[in-house]
C-alpha cells in the first residue's frame, strides 16, 4: 500500500497476527492501483462494461461512491486518470519529492463546483457485478486506508481475536477488546510543529488523517504537485485555509471522506461535518500550523 502497515492483536489463538498481515496483503493485491494485475486496475480497464468483483473490491467501490453521493462530490475517487495526469501515477517513493518551501504560494482557490458526474458507477451487488461508466477511473488512494484497517480490524475479530488496532500509514482503527484505558493513538503533527503534540483515547472506531503537505512531488514539468485534487479542476488542490485534517468516527470510510471534505471545503465545512453528523470529532490545521478542534 506505499507505506508502513502495523497490526497488533489482543488474545485469540497464535497466528492471528500473520492472519492479519495476509489479509492486508489481500486487500493491496485487489486494491492498489500502482500494479496492472490488480483487480482494481483490471476493474478500471473495462469501463463500460460490467465486470464481475470480488468480495472486497465490491466494499472498496461501494464505500467509495457512498463517500461521493455524501460528500456531494467535495470527495471524488473517480477521478484515477486526473491523479496520473498530475505525476501520480507509480509508488510515492519513485516520485521526484518535493516541499512546502519549492511552492511560491498557495495559489488561488478554484470555484468550488465539483466535476458532474450524475451516476459515476453502477452496481448489481447481489451478482456482485458492477460497470464504471466511461472515461472514469476509480482511485482507491483516498479511501482505502482508512476502510482497509477498519476491514482488518473486524476480520481479525471474526477469526477469535478479543480486541485488534490496524494502523495503514498513519489512519487507525480499533475494535473488540482494548488495552488498560484505551488504544493510545498519536496524531503527528503534520505542518512539522512539535511544540502541540497530540494523542487520543480510542475504544472503537477510527482516526484519519489527510492533508496536502508531505505526499508532494515535482512533476517532469518542475511544477510541484500533491495527492489532494480539486474536484472543480482534476488539478492538485490550492488555496484552501485547511492544509490537514484528522478525523474521529465510527466507520474508516466516513473518517477518509470527512478528512477530504474538511481540507476542499475548508472551515467552513469542517463545521458542517461535525454538526451533521453525531460522534465525529476533528482536528484542522491551517497554514500558519495552527491546530483547531471541532467537535
Amino acid at each position: 500500500m506505499g507505506c508502513e502497515c502495523q497490526v497488533l492483536v489482543l488474545g485469540g489463538s497464535a497466528g492471528l497476527v500473520e492472519q492479519g498481515e495476509r489479509y492486508t496483503r489481500t486487500l493491496e493485491d485487489r486494491w492498489t492501483r500502482f500494479r496492472a494485475d490488480s483487480e482494481l486496475s483490471r476493474f478500471n480497464a473495462r469501463t463500460g462494461n460490467w465486470v464481475s468483483i470480488s468480495p472486497e473490491l465490491s466494499v472498496l467501490l461501494w464505500r467509495g461512491l457512498a463517500g461521493f453521493r455524501m460528500s456531494g462530490g467535495l470527495f471524488n475517487p473517480f477521478l484515477g486518470s486526473q491523479i496520473r495526469g498530475v505525476g501520480y501515477d507509480r509508488d510515492f517513493a519513485e516520485l521526484d519529492p518535493a516541499t512546502v518551501d519549492d511552492e511560491s504560494h498557495p495559489g488561488e482557490r478554484s470555484a468550488l463546483m465539483p466535476l458532474a458526474i450524475p451516476h459515476p458507477l453502477e452496481f448489481r451487488r447481489n451478482r456482485r457485478i458492477a460497470r464504471l461508466n466511461p472515461g472514469l477511473e476509480f482511485d482507491s488512494g483516498g479511501i482505502g486506508k482508512g476502510l482497509g484497517a477498519a476491514m482488518i480490524v473486524e476480520h481479525l475479530i471474526r477469526a477469535g481475536a478479543a480486541g485488534a488496532m490496524a494502523s495503514l500509514g498513519g489512519d487507525v482503527a480499533v475494535g473488540g477488546s482494548w488495552p488498560d484505558e484505551g488504544w493510545r493513538i498519536g496524531i503527528e503533527d503534520p505542518t512539522g510543529r512539535t511544540d502541540q503534540p497530540m494523542n487520543v483515547v480510542l475504544r472503537e472506531g477510527s482516526i484519519c488523517t489527510s492533508g496536502i503537505l508531505k505526499r508532494r512531488w515535482r512533476e517532469s514539468s518542475g511544477t510541484v504537485s500533491h495527492h489532494i485534487l480539486d474536484p472543480a479542476t482534476g488539478k492538485s488542490l490550492a488555496g484552501s485555509n485547511v492544509v490537514a485534517a484528522s478525523a474521529i468516527a465510527r466507520q474508516g470510510w466516513r473518517a477518509e471522506v470527512f478528512t477530504k471534505m474538511a481540507i476542499i471545503g475548508g472551515s467552513q465545512v469542517a463545521d458542517q461535518i461535525v454538526r451533521r453528523n453525531s460522534g465525529v470529532a476533528l482536528l484542522v490545521w491551517d497554514r500558519t500550523g495552527s491546530v483547531s478542534t471541532v467537535q
